[in-house]
């Protein structure tokens, strides 16, 4: 179960690279739409700004995922990492995290 648990979490950080990815292409877009490059009118930059701070939220989160995944994987394994990983997959509706949890708690039984 420990080995499932590790493989969950690696495929679960693929994800978490591809939203890092999105949040930063959504930033960029934001931005251009926040100066009327996509278009002039105020509708824009009112879409710009609030998808702005989504995607500043989402890179942030997942990169602070991402983080405490190799910390996690480095340091010798607990069920507070396993809770921690639980918890992180319930708010970023990953159910990768969440499996990798429940297997990492499973195998610390």
């Amino acid at each position: 179960m420990e080995k499932a648990s590790k493989v969950m979490y690696s495929i679960a950080n693929v994800f978490n690279y591809i939203a890092a990815a999105l949040a930063i292409l959504l930033i960029v877009l934001s931005i251009l739409a926040m100066t009327g490059a996509m278009g002039s009118d105020s509708a824009t930059t009112g879409v710009g700004v609030g998808s702005l701070v989504y995607a500043i939220i989402v890179l942030i989160a997942a990169i602070i995922t991402i983080i405490l995944v190799r910390v996690a994987k480095n340091s010798k394994s607990s069920k507070g990492w396993d809770i921690l990983f639980i918890v992180l997959g319930v708010l970023e509706t990953n159910p990768f995290y969440i499996l990798g949890g429940i297997f990492g708690l499973v195998a610390r039984r």
